[in-house]
């Protein structure tokens, strides 16, 4: 099964308007989370446990092990 975790937050985007560039961005996450599967069926009790994948908003393919 794949169980998908969606997590509330915001992202801060940070433009320089003398250069015209974008300067920075980050994505802040809150403490809500839930659990869904592919259909968006909520999973309840949380099914992921305790795995966890940072916030750097770099897809896990990407990343170099």
């Amino acid at each position: 099964m794949i169980a998908c975790k969606i997590t509330s937050g915001y992202v801060i985007q940070c433009y320089n308007t003398e250069t015209k560039q974008w300067t920075s961005q980050e994505f802040v996450a809150g403490d809500d989370c839930e659990y869904e599967d592919m259909e968006g069926h909520l999973l309840v009790p949380n099914p992921i446990e305790d795995e966890y994948l940072p916030f750097d908003m770099i897809q896990p393919r990407d990343v170099e092990n």
